[in-house]
Order: C-alpha cells, then structure tokens, then sequence
C-alpha cells in the first residue's frame, strides 16, 4: 500500500511516499518539492497544481497511490463544511486528478499528530514564517491559540520579527529609535544603499521576502545587537505565553516545537524554555519525533482505514 504525506507550506510544498506493509511497517522511498500551497494567498487551482506537481516527481511509476495526508497550511483546527469554500475546491481538485481519497487537516493539527499519534493529550507550539498553539486535551478535543495571521501580527513567527526589525531598522534611521545593526542588516539584505530606498522594495512587486529578514535579525542578536535581542525575546515571551494558556487548558506538560524560529533560533528557543520551566515544573519540550510528511501520511492512513 502506497501513501503520500504531504506538508504544504507558503513558500513550498514538500511530499513523501512510503510504502505501508500488512504488518504495519512503514518505508519511505521517495521525497520530491514543488511551489507553495497556501491557497489563502495564491490561487486554489495554482495550490493544487503545486501539490500535484510534486506528487508527479515521486516517480511511482506502475505503484497505485491509496490515500494521500495533506499537513495543510490554509486551515486552521477543523476543515470548513462549507462545499463552496476554498479548502473544498482545494480538496475535489486534487481528489479529481488523483483518483484517491484525501484526507486533510491544518499543518498544526498534522505535526501535533506526528508528536502523540492521536492518542494522548499533548500541546506543539509552531514558529515558522508563521505561528500557531494547537493541543489536544484527555477527552480528544483540540483547541487552538495564535495563528490569527500576518495583517494581525502573528507574534512570535519570523514574520513578526522580521516585521519588528524592519520598524526597528526605521526609527533607528528617523531618529527616533536607539541605533541599531538591524539598519544595516536591512538596506543588506534588501539590497539598497539608502533607508529610503527600502519604500520601494516594501511595496514593489513582487513583493518582497519579509519573514526571511528574521534571520537575519537572529544574526544581529547574536553579535550583541540590544534592539534585536529584545525583538527576538519578545517573541518568545508571546509563544511561551500561547503554550502556558494551552498547558492550562489540555493539562498536558508534554509539549512539542516545530518550526524554524523555535527549532534554530537558539535566543528564541532558550527564553521560551525558560519562561516555561519558570511556570510549569514537570514541562516536557521536545521536537516531534517524525517530518510533517510522514504525519501526514500516517493521520492518512488511519483514516483510509478506518473508512474500510
């Protein structure tokens, strides 16, 4: 039995096969990536053609796919009833091309999965280009905190602290802002020679890479740059503020981390460790122990069969 996991995301769309024998063992043999999948802001046939791109480089040749799971970046904790709305498009068009059942949830839900299986309550905490809390309580119930999306702040994401250095960067430039390395890091990675230049860049098009500037104010913070070091510190006061509500809540101190500004941004990850273990004794934080994709596969192949 062939199963295909796939973990979309704003800037791609990466997925996996793996081959699922009588037995239950699972083999991955394939990995291929293609554009992104956020159909909140491309287009739903565009996500789609993406997704299916992608699913075409496995090169599975005469081996039949029977379900695929989809970590999907548009949702949000339940897919929408609504057979009009953009994740049912999204879902018949993929259903049509491949001819298999698929089975979707958002990419929080999906690597909450890949840390617990389902089967016990547990909280995951995602800090990627974006940020969102999701846990699961005793009795199986989910709830989620954050992710309310960029125009809202979206804090803790790298996108908030791309977003917080830029305005750093800006008032350093006016005056107005105590002097900064994230100035000059700025008119670098945008590539121009003068603050004012970078209007053009914001509202140019395409538009430019906003969440990537975050790593770079990671590099600033940890040269001794204060104005950085507090932006990122901040941002892991909010994620560590989103896990304890979500703690509270599910009752669980086993939480999960995913994402590259909690996973790689070590100034992130120890201020929000240490908030946590400051509140919470027994807290558990631990990366999940499989990719996104083989989460999904493995939510997809639960379904499949549970639909038997």
């Amino acid at each position: 039995m062939i199963i295909i996991g796939a973990d979309g995301g704003g800037t791609k769309t990466a997925v996996q096969a793996f081959e699922v024998t009588p037995q239950g063992g699972w083999t991955a043999f394939a990995q291929a990536a293609a554009g992104p999948m956020n159909y909140n802001f491309i287009s739903v046939e565009q996500a789609a053609q993406n997704l299916l791109e992608a699913i075409s480089q496995l090169a599975l040749g005469d081996r039949k796919i029977a379900a695929i799971g989809i970590a999907d970046p548009s949702l949000d904790d339940c897919i929408p009833s609504d057979e009009q709305s953009l994740t049912a498009q999204f879902a018949r068009i993929v259903q049509k091309q491949l001819g298999v059942p698929v089975f979707m949830r958002s990419d929080a839900y999906i690597t909450l999965f890949g840390l617990t299986g389902g089967k016990e309550p547990a909280v995951l905490q995602l800090a990627g280009t974006g940020a969102m809390t999701i846990a699961q309580n005793g009795d199986g119930e989910v709830k989620v905190a954050g992710g309310w999306g960029r125009l809202t702040g979206d804090e803790g994401s790298g996108y908030f602290i791309a977003s917080e250095a830029i305005k750093a960067a800006l008032h350093a430039a006016d005056g107005i802002g105590e002097q900064t390395a994230l100035l000059d890091a700025a008119m670098t990675f945008f590539g121009v020679q003068t603050p004012r230049e970078l209007i053009g860049v914001f509202y140019g098009d395409p538009e430019p890479d906003i969440a990537g500037f975050a790593h770079a104010a990671a590099v600033c913070a940890g040269q001794g740059d204060a104005a950085a070091q507090k932006i990122l510190c901040e941002a892991a006061e909010y994620l560590a503020a989103y896990t304890a509500r979500l703690i509270e809540w599910s009752g669980s101190t086993k939480v999960g981390v995913y994402g590259s500004v909690i996973c790689q941004n070590q100034t992130v990850r120890q201020k929000y460790e240490e908030i946590l273990k400051s509140r919470f004794e027994n807290v558990k934080i631990m990366e999940p122990p499989v990719s996104a994709m083989e989460a999904a596969a493995q939510y997809a192949f639960r379904e499949y069969r549970e639909a038997e």
